[in-house]
């Protein structure tokens, strides 16, 4: 494990909202998908060159003065969970901290590690993110390197914030830091097309010792994996199938290394079902709007690539027929088919999480005046299975973030067929203007 970076913290404050929350609003209704989820934070970091026309100070002064006006539009973030029905939109404040970093960006972007950003983080994340009531909604660290390079970590409580939510939050402040001319207004509304229930299943949070490492997939790679997966059943995949396919495929082999049998599998797609509720809810819509789809695949050593493309277009089908009606109904996100629940209960299964925000404008959105961000991560300390997909910097190739027990990774990161097509955690200065690092 790299050492993380040495990083001493200078300040350490909560900002609060420009203005009052008015006291009509003060009650905010979770809504089902919010009660569903676990109480974690979710850590989002976003690493910027220096910029040699504006000092660490205007910077820091920046963040503060526009989060606060931010939050004014964003006063749930601003408020403390009251129980799982509600949040009390009390104007308590985000945390935000100062700090300072003992390196050079330039060090972590020559070999991207999560273990690098430990410290980087308001709160001890890496050993506990899991939120308790009446804890901040939204945790910010900005750490400056000894460059003028500077990292933005944004952790904020998974019971409200999905990764569009996450997406229109930033895009609303980078746009008030620019003084920009389109205002971004959230729209919270989720909760009266997804009323809260007495009966909700929530989402089981299974902490273990991890091993995360970074894939880079780049266009021509991208495109052989495609052809190869292509059927006739299945005649175009998309870059997302092709790559999860794969992933899917030589996470089952480290699993089967590993353990010695070859086990049964699911794999739980996240899809954002903002466009397919009943009625739509609008594209600034901020909350919980995340459904799960669920592709099976048999234990048989010998699946192959094309075999697991199809179960994943089976399982959307399967979706888009009553995946969102059965969610409302059973009051639990993962439908798990019948003919291995009794394993899955069990833990006799192969149980795979994969998140997509390929073609999400991360880059784009997340400029406060200073530039886009040269990289960005979601470090992940604790939940193992859990497959992260994104686009580069340069949005030509993706990115993918897998986290694995040690054990599993060990098998994963040497197997032949991923490395076929990806390349291991490579600099991220080989799509970058390296000056000002």
């Amino acid at each position: 494990m790299e050492r993380a970076l040495e990083v001493l913290v200078r300040a350490r404050e909560s900002i609060k909202p420009a203005y009052p929350t008015p006291e009509h609003l003060r009650n905010f209704k979770l809504s089902l998908m919010d009660q569903i989820t676990f109480p974690a934070y979710v850590s989002t970091i976003f690493l910027y060159k220096a910029d040699g026309n504006v000092k660490a100070d205007q910077i820091s002064q920046c963040l503060k003065s526009s989060l606060s006006k931010t939050l004014t539009k964003f006063y749930p973030l601003a408020g403390r969970v009251k129980d799982d029905f509600s949040i009390e939109c009390n104007d308590e404040g985000a945390e935000y901290v100062e700090a300072l970093a003992n390196g050079l960006l330039f060090e972590y972007l020559q070999k991207p590690d999560q273990n690098l950003l430990r410290d980087f983080h308001p709160f001890n994340y890496a050993e506990s993110p899991v939120a308790s009531n009446g804890g901040p909604m939204m945790r910010i660290q900005a750490t400056f390197f000894k460059c003028g390079g500077l990292a933005i970590t944004v952790c904020t409580c998974h019971k409200l914030i999905d990764g569009v939510s996450l997406g229109i939050f930033v895009n609303s402040w980078t746009t008030t830091a620019r003084a920009g001319n389109k205002e971004v207004v959230p729209r919270f509304v989720a909760s009266t097309i997804f009323p809260a229930s007495e009966s909700f299943v929530p989402l089981p949070l299974h902490i273990s010792p991890v091993q995360a490492n970074r894939f880079v997939f780049d266009t021509k790679k991208i495109d052989e994996l495609k052809a190869k997966v292509a059927s006739p059943t299945v005649p175009r995949p998309s870059r997302v199938e092709a790559l999860t396919a794969l992933i899917w495929k030589c996470a089952r082999a480290a699993s089967r290394s590993n353990l010695g049998f070859s086990r049964p599998s699911l794999s739980a797609h996240a899809i954002n079902v903002r466009a397919v509720a009943e009625p739509p809810l609008p594209d600034n819509s901020v909350g919980n709007s995340v459904a799960y789809l669920m592709a099976q695949a048999s234990e048989k050593e010998i699946e192959t690539l094309q075999d697991l493309v199809c179960s994943l277009r089976k399982a959307k089908a399967e979706f888009r027929r009553n995946g969102l009606k059965t969610l409302l109904e059973n009051k639990c996100i993962f439908d798990i088919p019948e003919s291995i629940k009794d394993k899955f209960e069990k833990d006799e299964i192969d149980f795979y999480t994969f998140s997509s925000i390929v073609n999400f404008p991360y880059y784009e959105v997340a400029d406060f005046g200073w530039g886009k961000p040269v990289h960005l991560t979601f470090p992940n300390y604790l939940v193992s299975n859990l497959i992260m997909l994104m686009d580069t910097n340069d949005g030509k190739g993706i990115e993918v973030l897998v986290t694995l027990s040690p054990e599993d990774m060990a098998f994963f990161e040497r197997d032949q067929e991923l490395l076929a097509f990806a390349t291991t955690n490579p600099s991220v200065l080989v799509y970058t203007n390296t000056s000002k690092l």
